[in-house]
């Protein structure tokens, strides 16, 4: 009888419960990379200033920590001798034990201060020369990262969804811009989006894209929707006091995309501009950037050319308020077919890159890639296989 009672009662409580639709998804792989150590050249003179700052602390909490511990281990065996050496107690060997515990701990807390003083006296450069000299060679590397999101939709139409994702190793990015990109963040942060009508709330501190330039500043909170067939959205950090904003959409045939921030690289205030024209295989497109900063103020003009699988492409860039168009452009050529795809590009500074990437079928796909770029010290080659579910 308890057994039913107590199913029924779970069964009327379900009852006045929101069921969500839970999805998982996710991804692994692994990789054989030569960088030539970019990936740990990591160094920037704020970096190596918070590095020292870090470990100052840290020796300043394990002396405090090695004195405590001293204080209370002299105290211990002064108490433990006046009843005669040979009753040490078990506790007053802990004291010991402690004691050298903390000793080494500070120690080594001393140690990595005076590690980081160093590399902090001998410049960025200098440490990233160091430590690429750990990383000369071809390494492996794998990485996980695994998705789950809740949804559930209210009676009223509003669709709540919250999700998280876990994950450890690095991706090599190989097909953009060659970082090591460590997978997985902390699944406490809380990632919720609520949608109703169209439009999109979401919340994930510190972890949405600013919408000019991704690298410019995690945002907090976004909205998107569409009105009359023009997407909008809009994202804000209001610690920071920063924002961005995106609006896309199509007349007579272009497609527009406007993009701004008050944050950008120089931590001003930025704008830009994209349009884009098919006739048939062949597509225009154009764009130009207002920043705050006059160097970073490009304007380009592309054509691309699409034949059966191939497609050739070519982009001429105006670099900066003072530049000439021309100064840098782009060039590429692209395949795709069947299971394969591959891509050759070249640009003004003769950096070459050479894709291939071949699907396995039921979610794998193995890649390789080549990227000789001006100076060994951005090359980069990379062999692997990817995963998904």
């Amino acid at each position: 009888m308890k057994r039913i009672l107590l199913t029924t009662t779970s069964l009327v409580l379900a009852a006045g419960v929101a069921q969500a639709d839970i999805t998982f998804s996710g991804s692994a792989g692994v990789a054989l990379i030569d960088d030539n150590g970019a990936s740990v050249a990591t160094h920037t003179a704020a970096s190596l200033q918070a590095g020292v700052e870090a470990e100052t602390s840290a020796k300043a909490a394990a002396d405090a920590t090695a004195a405590t511990a001293n204080t209370a281990n002299t105290t211990g065996v002064a108490n433990a001798a006046a009843a005669g050496y040979a009753a040490l107690s078990d506790a007053n060997k802990a004291l010991v034990d402690a004691d050298e515990a903390a000793a080494t701990a500070a120690t080594a807390a001393a140690t990595a201060l005076t590690t980081a003083t160093t590399l902090q006296t001998g410049g960025a450069a200098a440490a990233n020369t160091t430590a690429r000299a750990t990383r000369d060679g071809m390494f492996f590397e794998s990485y996980y990262d695994f998705d789950i999101t809740a949804t559930a939709e209210s009676d009223n139409g509003i669709t709540v969804s919250v999700g998280f994702d876990m994950g450890a190793g690095n991706k090599i990015d190989y097909n953009d811009d060659d970082v090591l990109e460590a997978q997985g963040v902390d699944v406490g942060d809380a990632d919720v989006a609520v949608s109703y009508a169209g439009w999109t709330l979401a919340v994930d501190q510190g972890g949405i894209d600013n919408l000019f330039d991704d690298t410019d500043g995690a945002q907090d909170v976004s909205l998107s929707g569409a009105v009359g067939g023009v997407s909008v959205a809009v994202t804000t950090d209001l610690e920071g006091s920063t924002n961005s904003y995106k609006v896309g959409g199509t007349m007579a045939g272009i497609a527009l995309t406007l993009t701004g921030t008050n944050n950008d690289d120089a931590g001003g205030s930025a704008s830009g501009i994209a349009a884009s024209y098919a006739m048939g295989a062949l597509t225009i497109n154009a764009a130009m950037s207002d920043e705050s900063d006059d160097a970073e103020d490009d304007t380009s003009f592309g054509l691309s050319y699409a034949m059966d699988s191939l497609t050739v492409g070519y982009t001429t860039i105006k670099p900066g308020a003072d530049g000439g168009f021309g100064d840098e452009w782009d060039f590429s050529v692209g395949y795709s077919a069947g299971a394969v795809a591959a891509s050759f590009a070249l640009d003004e500074t003769d950096a070459t890159t050479i894709i291939l990437d071949y699907g396995l079928g039921g979610g794998a796909s193995a890649f390789a890639a080549m990227h000789d770029k001006a100076g060994t010290d951005n090359d980069l080659t990379a062999i692997g296989l990817n995963f998904a579910f």
